[in-house]
């Protein structure tokens, strides 16, 4: 029976040693620095090295300035039909916010077009809508699978993709998913910087 209590004492002295030289290895920058336990760290491939994410040496890009417009919102029409409409990018608008107001889901994307392009003004109710034109020349098609989605009732700020076409006349094909009924569903897109 002593031998059996030996053991156990041995092990449990064995045991807190252990513990006790343990001790907490905060993070650290790869120059050394500590790094405080709030701020958001991203790996760097080193063993307990982290970077701040967004910082130049970050594998991950954080965009932390709010959304800037450049320039009014363009108002889309949307219908279960493809459309496809000429609108102007700004120069130096690398983000977007799109605004679906509609009650259906509707899908979106920016398309080539066939030169030359012709348009036609687009009308709501009789008036005119400002910066924005109907393409009828052909064009690329929105895929409902595969193009950015937009849920109904919603909006959000994306990444400008590259323009498909030379200049700052983008062309964007959008449809909605089903029937957004007999109220006009308006998909405002607006294009300018940060989130």
């Amino acid at each position: 029976m002593r031998r059996i209590y030996g053991y156990g004492l041995g092990a449990f002295a064995l045991a807190a040693t252990a513990v006790g030289a343990q001790q907490y290895q905060n993070w650290v920058g790869p120059n050394g620095e500590q790094m405080p336990g709030f701020v958001l760290g991203c790996p760097t491939g080193v063993a307990r090295q982290v970077v701040p994410c967004g910082g130049v040496g970050s594998p991950i890009g954080v965009i932390a300035q709010p959304f800037v417009r450049m320039g009014k919102a363009a108002a889309l029409p949307v219908s279960t039909t493809p459309r496809t409409y000429a609108i102007t990018q700004p120069v130096g608008a690398l983000t977007y916010r799109g605004i679906n107001p509609c009650t259906v889901d509707i899908v979106v994307t920016s398309v080539a077009a066939s030169l030359p392009v012709v348009t036609q003004p687009v009308t709501i109710d009789g008036e005119t809508i400002p910066n924005v034109q109907l393409v009828t020349s052909p064009t690329g098609t929105v895929n409902r699978f595969e193009d950015t989605l937009f849920m109904a009732r919603s909006g959000r700020t994306l990444s400008s993709a590259p323009n498909p076409m030379p200049g700052t006349t983008r062309y964007v094909s959008i449809m909605a998913l089903s029937d957004p009924g007999s109220t006009p569903c308006l998909y405002r897109l607006g294009y300018g910087m940060g989130n």
